[in-house]
């Protein structure tokens, strides 16, 4: 068994999950901790690096008695060739590590094992120090837990990455009246759109600032499409990309395309004349006006909902005279003043008339979405947060 421990978009990083090892079983849920059945270790690690909102992955073996644990941890310090450093996790937190990794020390130097622990006062560790030890590649990130009336050595065989997507967050070319769709919230709609391993096609017709194109790319798509009505906002594309490239992959064995194109005119679009045999939409629209605390009203909000509704009836109107029958996992802004939500109300009209909505969470776990089956994302700090569908363009009887 596998225990992913869950970011604190905590339904999220269920959906993604679910949608990378589509083969799973749960044997264990709650808000924080999912522990799935009949996975292979080779799957997960190849998969793994797709994963934004898991914090880490760890192998599960059942323990008998707190002396099988110190065995264990013995039989991995014998086989290491230098002085064993490493770090131990409790859950619950609440159990005694200080009093744990005293005595497991003791025990290690009666067996002639040098070692250390790294936990700094006693505390269990956060990725970052993780990454910062190296210790997944040396295979020293211990845990020990204490549930199901029962005892479990759990050995961390990975951990996500913050740095890099930090990094490729702030490099970009930036425009601060423009809203930037974080990478980990791109990464996890492009896994939910896909329908069949990774050689899907990806199209994002809003690309603004190419954050979904360059986590396709570092997703190993190969077809990637993507057009903007700003000219501007083309050419910040590409210069971004052509910046990014420089310094990781050959983008040159990449077939992409970039163009100016009007959304609401999304039939035109070059792409629909190739023949793909799988295809998805993965995009977020303009959000409107960054909004503060000293200006945000109800009115404000509502003439910016009926601006935006235009252009998606527009939208989804020509990808049904399209006959467009692939996946579009897609972002819709929604608002907060006062600690109250206020939703998207004219697009959940416009889904009703011309998509069927696919449930993100399936019906056999307690998890529940919004009554219009998607999930939300919000920053503690943001007026303006993103409600998460994906979609698919009902078929047309040719009378209408």
């Amino acid at each position: 068994m596998y225990w992913f421990l869950l970011w604190r978009e905590n339904k999220l990083s269920l959906a993604e999950i679910l949608a990378i090892f589509p083969t799973w079983k749960i044997a264990f849920l709650n808000k924080s901790i999912l522990i799935l059945d009949n996975l292979e270790e080779k799957e997960i690690l190849e998969k793994a690096s797709f994963l934004w909102w898991t914090i880490k992955i760890i192998k599960i073996e059942k323990l008998n008695s707190f002396d099988e644990f110190k065995d264990k941890i013995l039989e991995i310090a014998e086989k290491k060739d230098w002085k064993f450093n490493y770090w131990l996790s409790v859950y619950p937190e609440n159990l005694n590590l200080k009093s744990i990794l005293n005595s497991l020390k003791k025990y290690l130097v009666s067996n002639s094992i040098s070692s250390r622990f790294i936990n700094k006062d006693f505390k269990n560790p956060s990725s970052a120090q993780i990454i910062w030890e190296k210790l997944i590649s040396k295979g020293t990130d211990f845990c020990l837990a204490s549930s199901w009336n029962n005892n479990f050595l759990w050995i961390t065989i990975w951990v996500q990455d913050i740095e890099s997507y930090s990094k490729r967050d702030y490099d970009k070319q930036r425009d601060m009246q423009v809203w930037m769709l974080p990478p980990k919230l791109s990464q996890m709609m492009i896994n939910l759109s896909k329908k069949t391993g990774v050689d899907n096609t990806i199209y994002d017709p809003f690309c603004w600032l190419w954050t979904i194109l360059i986590e396709a790319f570092l997703m190993w798509y190969k077809n990637i499409y993507w057009s903007d009505l700003s000219e501007k906002m083309v050419e910040t594309t590409i210069d971004n990309l052509k910046n990014y490239f420089e310094k990781s992959i050959n983008s040159n064995e990449l077939q992409s395309k970039v163009f100016k194109l009007n959304a609401k005119f999304i039939n035109e679009s070059e792409v629909f004349k190739e023949e793909n045999k799988d295809f998805s939409i993965v995009t977020e629209w303009y959000l409107w006006e960054v909004m503060t605390k000293k200006n945000i009203s109800i009115d404000r909000i509502k003439k910016q909902r009926e601006s935006i509704s235009k252009i998606y009836e527009w939208f989804f109107t020509w990808l049904k005279n399209i006959n467009f029958s692939w996946n579009i996992v897609i972002c819709f802004p929604f608002w907060e003043i006062d600690w109250k939500y206020f939703y998207f109300e004219e697009i959940y009209d416009i889904i009703e008339k011309y998509c069927i909505v696919w449930k993100l969470l399936p019906d056999e776990i307690d998890v529940k979405t919004t009554k219009v089956w998607s999930l939300l994302y919000k920053r503690d700090n943001q007026l303006v947060g993103r409600e998460i569908f994906k979609l698919r363009i009902k078929k047309w009887k040719i009378s209408e």
